[in-house]
């Protein structure tokens, strides 16, 4: 099941909301807040890519189970 468009465009708010935490903390927070802001981040922007790696594998076992579709 692919992200909902709803989905994709609220994970993008989060993250251009994160990249603007981050560009303040690097400024005055400690290591570990930067740390955990910047995995935070990876996290949310790997989700599109685990979503279209999904899709692909969900097409691929469909093709499997009924062979005769094109």
């Amino acid at each position: 099941m692919a992200l909902s468009n709803q989905v994709k465009e609220s994970v993008h708010n989060a993250t251009e909301a994160l990249r603007d935490a981050m560009a303040f903390a690097a400024r005055a927070e400690h290591p570990i807040t930067i740390h955990t802001l910047a995995d935070i981040l990876m996290r949310l922007e790997s989700l599109e890519c685990m979503d279209s790696i999904m899709e692909k594998f969900d097409k691929q076992r469909e093709t499997k189970e009924n062979p005769f579709t094109l």
